[in-house]
């Protein structure tokens, strides 16, 4: 098993890719983690589903998971004549499906015996890579209503097929079909997510954000909290975000970061110093998130004077609440906001003058930083 798995990992290079040979049909979608080398591989049975099967990972040797993938063996009946079906289902390691193999001269065949060819091969892989399809929502017993004549012919669409959803079951495989997507966007499907979360750290947070499929993206950005440590590399990569990445996933980014990471006080100044660097809801947007956190440094008190004067009406209204909210008094920063009175801008006049007001009226239970 070892020399074929290398042999197919070392191919992972030219994916989305497909194989037919004497050897084995393969058809795989591109991978979080590109393989340059299948040297050092390590394969470990982890976990067993609830179908009970043996979830086997790949790993490289320093630890950096790769993919997952079960060996599923089962019959396929046509007609009262049963076939073994002996498959590879391969997930990517945020969860999302990533191939399947059928090897030693294995293949998939239809109701009436026929073989699948490569043009029925290349939709069962499109419609195994959609998670938005219905099968999920009917038991093949519903999908296929079938007649007495082919009652135990699972793959019979001979019969009755729902209209509704024939466009998503290849033509004389609804059963195939049915049943693959199922495993494939079923419980190990979460099992495998969770297993990668679990060994998520920055290094593999990075590699994930790099991958060319957006929901690679999104999963990593929808666990940013999971990560202990949000170290340099990590942060430049979320400025980056931030400043040229598309709205949901700055969105996702800041919805997704913890109170906890929010005490470092390199990420607190971080995300202030984007302050007129980002687009105008992403700023807002930052300034909602400094105010959740537990408690603001000093440093961005300090770096907030330095800015006051290029503000507009709203970001120093956002500056303001925010200050206000984590009771923060700095005398060099109500001294530089008096300079700013009077206002050409009444607006930001009324501002400035109710928050010193506020300070004034609560200064003894505010925090001097």
């Amino acid at each position: 098993m070892i020399n074929w798995i290398k042999g197919l990992l070392v191919g992972a290079l030219l994916l989305p890719f497909s194989f037919e040979n004497g050897e084995g049909i393969r058809y795989f979608q591109s991978s979080s983690i590109p393989l340059i080398d299948s040297t050092d591989l390590i394969i470990s049975t982890i976990n067993d589903s609830i179908l009970n099967l043996d979830i086997k990972q790949v790993t490289k040797s320093d630890g950096t998971p790769l993919h997952y993938f079960i060996e599923l063996k089962e019959g396929v009946c046509f007609e009262n004549e049963c076939r073994p079906l002996d498959i590879l289902l391969y997930w990517n390691i945020t969860g999302r499906y990533l191939g399947f193999e059928l090897l030693d001269g294995e293949f998939l065949s239809k109701y009436d015996h026929e073989p699948f060819n490569h043009k029925e091969y290349e939709q069962l892989h499109q419609l195994l890579a959609d998670p938005f399809l219905p099968l999920g929502n009917y038991t093949f017993e519903e999908l296929v209503k079938r007649p007495d004549t082919v009652s135990q012919s699972l793959d019979a669409v001979s019969g009755a097929t729902m209209k509704d959803v024939m466009e998503y079951i290849v033509p004389g495989a609804a059963y195939t079909t049915h049943k693959l997507w199922n495993i494939i966007h079923g419980p190990i499907q979460q099992q495998v997510s969770e297993l990668t979360a679990q060994q998520l750290n920055a290094s593999l947070f990075n590699k994930i954000l790099q991958s060319s499929d957006q929901s690679d993206q999104t999963w990593a950005l929808e666990r940013i909290a999971l990560l202990w440590d949000l170290d340099n590399s990590v942060i430049e990569v979320l400025e980056e975000i931030l400043i040229d990445g598309e709205h949901f996933q700055a969105y996702l980014l800041l919805k997704s970061l913890s109170s906890k990471q929010l005490e470092s006080e390199h990420l607190q100044l971080e995300l202030f110093r984007l302050i007129g660097k980002v687009d105008y809801s992403i700023e807002n947007m930052i300034f909602d998130k400094l105010v959740d956190a537990p408690h603001l440094h000093g440093s961005v008190v300090h770096a907030s004077i330095s800015i006051l004067e290029e503000l507009n009406g709203s970001q120093l209204g956002k500056l303001l609440k925010l200050f206000s909210h984590h009771k923060v008094k700095n005398l060099v920063f109500n001294q530089a906001l008096r300079q700013m009175v009077p206002h050409e801008n009444s607006f930001v006049e009324r501002q400035v003058l109710q928050f010193l007001e506020n300070q004034s009226q609560s200064a003894d239970s505010s925090v001097d930083l």
